[in-house]
């Protein structure tokens, strides 16, 4: 489990930023292939899922088979990142993209492997609201949420 984030100077030191429903944070995580967290990375509310999602696929050990992530992962940098570790990213287009890339349905419906993560995770209120003030007492929230959901699968 890790427990990096990112630790930019200034506002974003706390993985807080405002959005239209107010100040929140957002989690992006990277699953293993029986729906359990194994890295994740805090950014602020209103920040794009994109960069972290590029900079978890660089952090992880070996490389995936696939690379499965949601619409707003439709870009040219996810693609790329993933085929240059050896992974095929399988990432729907978006209804406007000009290019339609191929997206396999029969590895894309295990993407409800992370939704179901993130379900678990926030069973936790602490995780789900975000009781605590900094991004580092948070962080280590997720961890022992995860840490649990790893102690609970593996019976």
């Amino acid at each position: 489990m890790s427990l990096r984030f990112n630790r930019k100077k200034g506002s974003n030191e706390q993985a807080i930023g405002r959005s239209r429903g107010g100040l929140s944070s957002k989690i992006v995580g990277v699953c293993d292939a029986y729906g359990r967290l194994v890295d994740f990375v805090l950014v602020p509310g209103q920040a794009h899922e994109l960069a972290p999602s590029l900079q978890l696929l660089a952090r992880l050990p070996k490389a995936p088979a696939w690379a499965l992530a949601d619409m707003a992962c439709d870009a040219v940098a996810f693609r790329s990142a993933a085929e240059a570790m050896g992974a095929t990213p399988v990432v729907p287009s978006r209804k406007n993209a000009k290019e339609k890339k191929p997206c396999p349905g029969f590895i894309y419906r295990h993407r409800n492997l992370i939704e179901r993560c993130w379900s678990r995770l926030k069973e936790w209120r602490a995780i789900a609201t975000r009781y605590d003030k900094t991004a580092t007492s948070y962080a280590a929230g997720i961890a022992i949420a995860a840490t649990l959901d790893w102690f609970k699968s593996s019976r």
